[in-house]
């Protein structure tokens, strides 16, 4: 009997695990360059590639990549994460097609108040706000 329930817990563990909301390889490096930088600033220019000219982000419950990037790519093809509070997508693109998303957990570092901004690559550093999240440094 004990058998049965070990296997009927595995198959539903398996089964209502959401792949999205594990962490992607350039998710982590972002969060451990914040982790050693204190949470005070992040230079994503050293991410996502070579290939990309901007950044653009899209917090919870904004699914309006097309309207953000500038051109067709919906983010809801690709990911259902921002349909609840726990994520933003980091979306590292060209003028005209998607380099890298990266779904990243807004507890390892929260890009919510740049949602649906863009920014170029030569201005992609960004420093903690006065509320704790992630804004452009003021020119």
């Amino acid at each position: 009997m004990n058998r049965i329930v070990l296997i009927f817990t595995l198959a539903l563990v398996i089964g209502c695990t959401d792949n999205e909301s594990v962490a992607s390889k350039t998710s982590d490096e972002i969060y451990s360059k914040l982790k050693a930088e204190n949470f005070a600033s992040l230079d994503l220019s050293n991410f996502g590639g070579n290939d990309w000219t901007k950044v653009c982000f899209l917090g919870p419950y904004n699914e309006m990549s097309e309207k953000a990037l500038g051109f067709n790519w919906q983010v809801s093809e690709f990911t259902e994460v921002l349909k609840s509070d726990g994520h933003n997508v980091i979306v590292f693109a060209t003028e005209s097609e998607v380099i890298e998303y990266v779904v990243h957990f807004r507890g390892r570092g929260d890009f919510w108040q740049l949602s649906g901004k863009c920014f170029n690559r030569n201005n992609s550093k960004f420093i903690k706000g006065s509320g704790g999240d992630f804004v452009p440094p003021k020119a």
